[in-house]
C-alpha cells in the first residue's frame, strides 16, 4: 500500500492492514505528515519493522546512514571544487532533517560556512519545485555557490532542467558554470542530462534486512528483545554533473 504523501491515505492504509489481522508489517511512515498517534497505536497492535523513514515506534528500524552518505558527497565536492550550498524544500520526512544536519556538520568540520537554501513548497512535487526555484535563483544570481548539493535526486533533476532553461552548462569540464549533485541514486538519475552525481542507498540490503528482522520478531511472539536500529552506508556514484 502507498500513501502517496497524504496523511489520510496513510491512516486508511493502517486501518485496512488492521482489518486483515496481520502477523506483522513493514512500514515506511510519511514522517512529518504522519498522524503519529495513529502510527504508534498501529505498532502497539501489530509487530512492526519501520524502514527508510525513522519514527521512534515499532520493534526495529532499518535504513540508510544519512550522516555517512552526506559526509561522503560533501567531502568529495569540497575536495574537487567550490564547497557546495545545500538546496532543499521543507522536510517531509526525518531523512531530510538528517541530511541537512549532516551537511552542516561536515562543512563546519572542513572549515567552511554551511549555506542552506530552503525554498517554499509542500508535498512531494520535488522536480517541479526544483525547476521553478532553480530558475528563480539562477535568474536572480542568488546562488551562494557554483556547486549545488540537492537534498534528493528528484530536486536535483528539476534543478538540472532549470540550469538548461537558463542557458547554463552543468558539469566538471571546461565551460561548465555549475556543478550539481543529489542523493539516493534515483532510477532517473543516470538518464539526466548530464548524468547526476549522487550517493546510492543500498535498497536491496535494507529490504532484505527489514524482511528478515520482521520474520524473526514474528517468530519471537511479536517482540524484539530490545529496539534495534540498523543503518546501511551509501556509495558515491560518479557521473558528469559534478
Amino acid at each position: 500500500m502507498s500513501s502517496h504523501g497524504q496523511t489520510e491515505l496513510e491512516n486508511a492504509a493502517l486501518e485496512s492492514l488492521l482489518s486483515l489481522k496481520p502477523a506483522g508489517a513493514l512500514l515506511a511512515p510519511l514522517g512529518r505528515a504522519s498522524d503519529f498517534e495513529r502510527v504508534r497505536q498501529f505498532t502497539l497492535e501489530v509487530p512492526t519493522v519501520i524502514f527508510d523513514s525513522q519514527v521512534e515506534v515499532g520493534e526495529a528500524f532499518i535504513g540508510s546512514n544519512n550522516f555517512q552518505s552526506i559526509g561522503l558527497i560533501v567531502e568529495y565536492l569540497c575536495r574537487t571544487g567550490e564547497p557546495p550550498c545545500f538546496f532543499e524544500m521543507p522536510p517531509v520526512n526525518p531523512n531530510a532533517n538528517k541530511r541537512r544536519e549532516a551537511y552542516a556538520q561536515v562543512m563546519e568540520r572542513l572549515g567552511y560556512v554551511p549555506q542552506v537554501i530552503q525554498f517554499a513548497g509542500q508535498g512531494w512535487e520535488f522536480e517541479r519545485v526544483g525547476l521553478e526555484e532553480g530558475k528563480r535563483l539562477i535568474s536572480e544570481n542568488a546562488l551562494p555557490s557554483r556547486t549545488v548539493l540537492c537534498s534528493n535526486d528528484r530536486i536535483a533533476i528539476g534543478f538540472l532542467a532549470a540550469a538548461y532553461d537558463q542557458g547554463l552548462r552543468v558539469g566538471r569540464g571546461p565551460g561548465c558554470a555549475l556543478r550539481v549533485a543529489g542523493h539516493d541514486d534515483h532510477p532517473w538519475s543516470k538518464f539526466a542530462c548530464p548524468g547526476l552525481t549522487t550517493v546510492s542507498q543500498d535498497y536491496s540490503a535494507i529490504a532484505t534486512r527489514s524482511a528478515e528482522t520482521l520474520f524473526r520478531i514474528i517468530e519471537s511472539n511479536g517482540k524484539a528483545e530490545k529496539y534495534e536500529s540498523t543503518l546501511f552506508e551509501g556509495k558515491l556514484i560518479m557521473r558528469a554533473s559534478a
